[in-house]
């Protein structure tokens, strides 16, 4: 009997002690955006910082279409992956946007083993059974305990929180959510005339290899959205568009016409879009200042409408 007491106590203890540390590491760990809030979109992009410099949700709003921005910095095909999973899990969407510069990156690149990359993408994901997936696929197997078990990453955390009322406590420590400035667009101003001569090689018709690994992601991407009755739209934005971009440009649209996958190459649409590159680049031809994702926000807004809402 005695034995049993002490075994019941030391299970109870355990059991306090494991809820202890969840409930301390849920107030430590980062807020998650407020996209988790909502339960229905019509569109959701996803991608690298091409996705959130070229599509603005206000626009979108504009063509009575719900759409929230969730590319993240030079985010690698396996992270854009579980992002789609986790939320196609978490809420109701119509079409996912994939922007595609991110399946460009080559194997052995840099990115793939980045801390920020990674913890900028693991730093917006909620705790579910989807991030712990992915911090088995994405993360290297030494760093992956911090991930799985994060109260030492985030434990410094405590000096950020305002201890002066027990609801400023609460808000900042215990609300699941923070408010993303444009629903995860990165509204930039800045202008930088673009010095190269785009369109001169955007309809050239190489084809150059793509990282077998990406292509992997996106046959998953493709099979998840096919499981979830998603439609998934592929969309290239019209920068950059040098030779390589262009050429691996190419493949992926291959890809996309063998599995009757939409795409939009907006590197060839640059007269459509009346793109000004001495007015619509924020860095002289990398990414898009404010007025070029207008632009492109615009034409994928009536093009939405037309071909997936059957609004005109």
């Amino acid at each position: 009997m005695k034995r049993m007491k002490i075994l019941t106590k030391s299970i109870l203890f355990i059991i306090i002690l494991s809820i202890c540390i969840c409930m301390v590491t849920q107030i430590l760990k980062p807020q998650i955006p407020a996209f988790y809030k909502e339960k229905h979109y019509d569109a959701v992009f996803f991608g690298t910082s091409q996705s959130y410099c070229s599509f603005d949700p206000e626009i979108f709003d504009e063509y009575e279409l719900k759409t929230y921005n969730r590319g993240r910095q030079q985010q690698t095909m396996n992270y854009t992956y579980f992002y789609i999973k986790d939320a196609l899990e978490s809420c109701d969407i119509d079409v996912i946007v994939l922007e595609i510069f991110g399946m460009f990156y080559e194997e052995g690149d840099e990115r793939f083993e980045d801390a920020d990359i990674r913890d900028s993408s693991l730093n917006d994901f909620p705790l579910s059974s989807v991030r712990m997936e992915m911090i088995q696929d994405c993360v290297p197997e030494n760093l992956r305990w911090s991930y799985l078990f994060p109260l030492d990453k985030y434990h410094a955390r405590w000096q950020e929180f305002d201890y002066s009322s027990w609801s400023a406590l609460y808000n900042k420590a215990l609300y699941p959510y923070y408010e993303e400035t444009d629903r995860g667009y990165v509204r930039i101003k800045n202008e930088e005339v673009c010095v190269d001569d785009y369109w001169s090689i955007v309809f050239s018709d190489v084809r150059r290899e793509v990282n077998e690994n990406n292509l992997n992601y996106l046959e998953k991407i493709y099979d998840l959205c096919r499981k979830k009755g998603v439609k998934l739209l592929l969309v290239k934005g019209p920068l950059p568009c040098y030779d390589r971009v262009v050429e691996e440009t190419n493949t992926v649209m291959d890809w996309a016409d063998a599995h009757n996958v939409g795409f939009i190459n907006y590197m060839r649409q640059q007269d459509v879009l009346e793109m000004n590159f001495y007015t619509d680049s924020s860095d002289g031809g990398t990414h898009l200042n404010e007025k070029g994702a207008s632009r492109v926000s615009r034409h994928l807004a009536q093009y939405l409408n037309k071909y997936f809402f059957m609004k005109h």
